[in-house]
């Protein structure tokens, strides 16, 4: 009884254990994940590149760079990209941000610990000059250019200028005569929100009377970047808007004062005078009205050319901190020789027929910059 007992218990175990080893010989083994091999070679069309990497294992060492190798070479064409580097009077410096140098450790190896990039850009206009991203050229384009031969320098240095300005550059231009336009529109398309004045003793307009009817019609000047298709646009407009009669400084401020965002320098280029109150007098409140809402003053730099001093323009430039700058025709070409850019053959913009003449008291001086 006791061996029945003592067998049946050997019997049940044996049959156990070897019920085990049965199951794992017949246990269906883990699938294995095996990444399908890349292809050696990828449809062009996909535009998908292939980056091995490799990451050093060596947990005590400083960390590697990870190798990138791109397998299949860029097709990127650059033809279209306009890049001009040929800038004699104007520089453009990089320098690191946070704890760099530009070199170092800011924007240096690796980018270092440099928190962005500031970059310090300096433009020459007339011997000036100016700095920042926003800045806007304001322009005089009244008849009186064409004595003396400023003409055919304003319109030299002007193309020098917007030709060599770097890419980082936002830039607006202003053309004024009696009225204010942007630089690359016709001033014709906003002529109907403007009127003049009689002069004293004469049945046409006084230089210095022209005037918008709403300010707040005025049109709007953009910013453009210093890319090819902006630039061709500018220098064409430079070389064949033709002069008009007037000068009013007020106005040309006013709409470069109240472009978005507001710019970090003004160059106001001009051979003529005007009347305090068309001129410094507006000018002086369009500034006290930024700094009463906080906002910034730009730096505003005043040009004469043709004009050996003038002090309604260095107070003009005292207000934006700014420097003014005389240049007569006989020493610009002297320093730079005679300008090759001939009057502009454009049709000139009569005034006279598009501007009514209308009272004095008729549409006064009355602006607001929000």
């Amino acid at each position: 009884m006791v061996i029945g007992i003592s067998l049946a218990i050997h019997f049940v175990i044996g049959a156990f254990f070897g019920g085990m080893v049965i199951f794992d010989h017949l246990k269906a083994p883990e699938p294995q994940l095996e990444a399908p091999a890349i292809p050696e070679s990828i449809d062009p069309m996909k535009r998908e590149y292939k980056i091995k990497m490799k990451r050093s294992q060596q947990q005590s060492a400083a960390p590697l760079p990870i190798p990138i190798i791109a397998e299949i070479p860029s097709d990127l064409s650059l033809d279209n990209i306009d890049l001009n580097i040929s800038n004699p009077r104007s520089d453009v410096r990089i320098r690191g941000a946070g704890d760099g140098d530009g070199t170092g450790k800011g924007f240096g190896d690796g980018f270092g610990d440099g928190a962005g990039m500031d970059l310090d850009i300096k433009i020459d206009f007339f011997g000036i000059s100016g700095g920042g991203k926003h800045i806007v050229f304001v322009i005089d384009l009244s008849d009186s250019l064409r004595e003396s031969g400023k003409e055919m320098i304003m319109r030299r240095e002007a193309t020098r200028v917007i030709e060599e300005l770097p890419l980082e550059v936002n830039f607006g231009l202003i053309f004024f005569a009696g009225p204010t336009w942007p630089g690359m529109d016709d001033v014709r398309d906003s002529a109907e929100n403007w009127v003049s004045s009689p002069a004293s003793g004469s049945p046409g307009a006084a230089a210095d009377s022209f005037r918008p009817k709403k300010w707040s019609r005025l049109p709007t000047v953009r910013y453009f970047s210093a890319d090819s298709s902006a630039r061709k646009k500018a220098l064409k407009a430079i070389r064949e808007t033709p002069t008009l009669f007037g000068t009013i400084f007020d106005v040309p401020m006013y709409m470069a004062l109240t472009m978005d965002p507001i710019p970090d320098t003004i160059f106001f280029m001009t051979d003529g005078q005007c009347i305090e109150d068309r001129g410094i007098t507006q000018i002086s409140r369009m500034v006290e009205q930024l700094k009463s809402q906080g906002k910034k003053i730009p730096v505003i730099h005043t040009i004469g050319l043709g004009i050996s001093s003038n002090a309604h323009l260095d107070s003009i430039a005292a207000l934006g901190k700014g420097e003014s700058r005389y240049v007569t025709p006989q020493a610009y070409q002297q320093k730079y020789g005679n300008s090759p850019f001939p009057p502009s053959k454009e049709p000139r913009f009569e005034t006279s027929g598009a501007i009514p003449i209308v009272p004095k008291d008729e549409y006064p001086i009355k602006f607001e910059i929000k």
